[in-house]
C-alpha cells in the first residue's frame, strides 16, 4: 500500500509500505526516498478506481485536451472517495478563461493579472473543497519560470494548508537548469516532466527522455545541497506504463501516469504498474 504525504510543504514525509528506493548518483547516494504513484483523473468513476491504486489523484477537468481545473463538485466528492484512506488529492490549476488560449506553449501558461487571479480564485476554491495539495504553473512570456507570480500562489495555497506542486509545463522553459534553480527557490514539493522540450514526449525515445530526467534529478540534487533542504522531488510523466515502468523507476521513485487504455482508465494497467512499483 502507497501512502502519501501529510503536512506543510516544509516538512512533508512520505511513507509507504513498500520497498524503500535508493539511487547512486554524482558520488553520493540520494536520500532513501518511498515509491509514490500519482494518476490524473476527470471523474468520480474514475477516482473510485484508482484510488486504490494511488498515492495521489490529480483531479482535473477534461483530461482528453491534458485537463484543466476541475469542477470544484468533483473535487468534492473524490474527497468523500478518498477520505479515511492514504490516497490524497491534488487540485490542477489550470484555468479555463473565456478567449484564453488552448494551447500548449509558453504563451497559453504565461502569467498575466487575469490569469493569476483566476489562479488565486481556483487555489482557494479547492482548499475549500477538501484537496490536499494543488499543481500550479505559471511563466514568463520568455519561457522561463515567472517568480512573482508563482510565489503569489504558493504563500497563498501554504496559508491554507496544501502542498504545492509544479506541472508538467517545466517542459516548456527554455533553460532547464535555471527553471530547477527558480522552482527550488520557490520551495515547490515536486514537478512533473516527460524529459522534453515542449509537450509532445513522441519527439524523444525513451532512452533520450530518461537522460533528460537524469540530469533534472543532478540539478535538483545540487539545489538542495546548496540551498540546505531536500531535493524536490522529480515525477517523470509523459506516456508512463507498466511497460516502462521500471526505466523510470531507476532514477526516480516517482511516477505520474495515466493508466488509460483506449482512452479510459484501466485496472488492468493500475494493476500492473502498481506490480512494477513494489
Amino acid at each position: 500500500m502507497l501512502v502519501p504525504e501529510r503536512g506543510s510543504p516544509e516538512t512533508t514525509v512520505v511513507k509507504s509500505r513498500m520497498p524503500a528506493l535508493y539511487r547512486r548518483g554524482s558520488g553520493s547516494l540520494f536520500a532513501m526516498q518511498q515509491r509514490t504513484l500519482e494518476v490524473p483523473i476527470d471523474s468520480i468513476e474514475g477516482a473510485r478506481l484508482a484510488a486504490p491504486f494511488a498515492t495521489r489523484l490529480e483531479v482535473c477537468h477534461d483530461l482528453s485536451s491534458e485537463g484543466w481545473t476541475p469542477r470544484m463538485e468533483l473535487l468534492r466528492a473524490c474527497r468523500e472517495v478518498v477520505e479515511g484512506t492514504p490516497c490524497t488529492l491534488v487540485s490542477m490549476i489550470r484555468p479555463e478563461i473565456p478567449g484564453g488560449s488552448r494551447a500548449l506553449d509558453v504563451g497559453a501558461f504565461t502569467a498575466t493579472p487575469r490569469l493569476v487571479d483566476a489562479c488565486m480564485r481556483e487555489v482557494e476554491a479547492s482548499a475549500k473543497a477538501g484537496a490536499h495539495s494543488v499543481a500550479v504553473s505559471l511563466l514568463s512570456a520568455d519561457g522561463h519560470i515567472d517568480m512573482d507570480a508563482n510565489a503569489r500562489l504558493i504563500e497563498l495555497a501554504r496559508g491554507f494548508g496544501l502542498v504545492v506542486a509544479f506541472l508538467r509545463t517545466f517542459d516548456l522553459l527554455v533553460d532547464r537548469e535555471r527553471g530547477m534553480r527558480d522552482i527550488a527557490a520557490l520551495g515547490f514539493t515536486r514537478f512533473i516532466t516527460a524529459g522534453v522540450l515542449g509537450w509532445d514526449a513522441s519527439v524523444a525515445t525513451l532512452e533520450q527522455r530518461v537522460e533528460v530526467v537524469r540530469r533534472d534529478i543532478a540539478h535538483a540534487e545540487r539545489e538542495a545541497k546548496r540551498l540546505g533542504r531536500a531535493p524536490i522531488e522529480v515525477v517523470p510523466a509523459g506516456g508512463v506504463r507498466a511497460s516502462n515502468a521500471r526505466a523510470w523507476l531507476g532514477l526516480s521513485p516517482h511516477l505520474h501516469a495515466s493508466c488509460r487504455r483506449d482512452g479510459v482508465i484501466s485496472r488492468e494497467e493500475l494493476e500492473l504498474i502498481r506490480g512494477e512499483m513494489r
